[in-house]
């Protein structure tokens, strides 16, 4: 009796034990469906927050409109030769002083190109350009007056823009055209900020004092070029002077004595250009001079030397290829005899020539030696080429029978 008491109690423990663990099991199921669902939940809320960011970038932003004078203001700009340049002090301090005093976080000098927007200087920000259909100064250099966007996501011009949805994630910009002397917008300087703000008048006028500092400083540096142009350029014609000839003729020399290699190079004087200035005058005789530089630079390859020396004189370096058998300067005496054929003018040209297999002494003596070679030329009867190939020490003229 008590042994089936006693199996009577295990067997309602045991059912009352399964009883337990089976009324446990629906609320273990329960969290785990509720898991599932908020899972699933966050997942579709994340996927609809993903689209709707990919759909702002995907949206087309309205580009800018382009100038009346977009052809005239591009090569305004390009003449300053300042894109893509290395970055420069005073264009940096002026973007982090402008930084400061409007108490921002970027700033930059942004000149405005064909298809992009490149910063010559850039304060807060990583990148150095952007593309032009996401510019906020786009906008800017279509007119005079200064560009406050308070609250770019307020702002239908910019509100798709990568620029504002994405990183840096701007949402106020000022900015004031970089207007040259010519009237040309080339750029802006501008600040910008994460957060929507305003400036006061006062602001606006500090910018507009360094905006003005920036284009003096883009004016002085293109004076510099062309006044570091004028000192190593032929007036008369547009090649280079002697001054820059003897210097690339000098770098040429060193680079040989490093590397090896062969050096060619050719001094031509003109012959009959004084009988064109005494009958014609000396304007005829400037523009025989300007036609055989046109010749010269025709005839040449990109990366050789042309230079004026000055007068009737004109000497080559010939940078690369297979010039040792004198055929380019051959090239040339042919190439100005039919030119001046087909001019009317009596005008040939006698050319010395030398390939150096060992690299001279310096500038003036391989200059000296293709202008005695250039002598011969004209005590032979002039119209004509002679080439020395220095080691083996070879003569080998060519002329007038063409």
């Amino acid at each position: 009796m008590a042994g089936r008491q006693r199996a009577s109690c295990r067997g309602r423990r045991a059912d009352a034990g399964d009883g337990a663990c089976r009324g446990r099991l629906p609320h273990r199921r329960k969290d785990a469906e509720t898991t599932r669902i908020g899972a699933v939940r966050a997942g579709i809320l994340l996927l609809r927050s993903y689209n709707a960011v990919r759909f702002r970038i995907l949206r087309q932003m309205p580009p800018a409109p382009i100038p009346d004078n977009e052809q005239e203001r591009l090569t305004a700009l390009r003449s300053y030769e300042i894109l893509d340049t290395s970055c420069e002090s005073a264009y940096d301090n002026i973007a982090k002083l402008a930084a400061q005093i409007l108490g921002c976080p970027m700033a930059t000098v942004s000149l405005v190109d064909a298809d992009r927007q490149w910063f010559k200087a850039r304060h807060g920000l990583p990148v150095t350009e952007t593309p032009r259909d996401h510019a906020f100064c786009a906008y800017t250099i279509l007119s005079d007056e200064p560009l406050i966007v308070p609250d770019a996501m307020c702002d239908p011009r910019f509100v798709d823009s990568p620029l504002v949805t994405l990183d840096p994630g701007i949402r106020f910009y000022a900015g004031i055209p970089l207007v040259n002397r010519d009237g040309f917008a080339l750029g802006a300087l501008c600040v910008q900020d994460c957060q929507p703000r305003t400036i006061d008048e006062a602001q606006v006028e500090v910018l507009a004092t360094l905006t003005q500092a920036v284009v003096a400083t883009m004016e002085l540096r293109r004076l510099m070029r062309q006044v570091e142009l004028l000192a190593v350029t032929d007036t008369l014609t547009g090649l280079a002077n002697r001054s820059a000839f003897l210097n690339a003729l000098q770098k040429a020399i060193a680079a040989q004595r490093r590397s090896g290699g062969r050096l060619a190079i050719a001094f031509l004087d003109l012959d009959g250009l004084k009988h064109v200035n005494d009958t014609e005058g000396h304007e005829a005789g400037d523009r025989v001079l300007r036609e055989v530089a046109a010749v010269l630079v025709s005839t040449l390859r990109q990366e050789d030397v042309v230079a004026r020396l000055g007068g009737d004189e004109f000497a080559m370096i010939f940078v690369s290829g297979d010039v040792h058998d004198g055929a380019a300067g051959e090239r040339l005496r042919v190439a100005i005899q039919r030119r001046m054929r087909a001019c009317g003018k009596p005008v040939t040209a006698s050319v010395g020539s030398a390939c150096f297999f060992a690299a001279p002494a310096d500038a003036a003596a391989a200059l000296a030696e293709v202008d005695r070679l250039m002598y011969q030329a004209k005590a032979a009867g002039k119209n004509r080429m002679i080439h020395r190939d220095l080691a083996p020490d070879v003569v080998c003229e060519a002329g007038a029978a063409t």
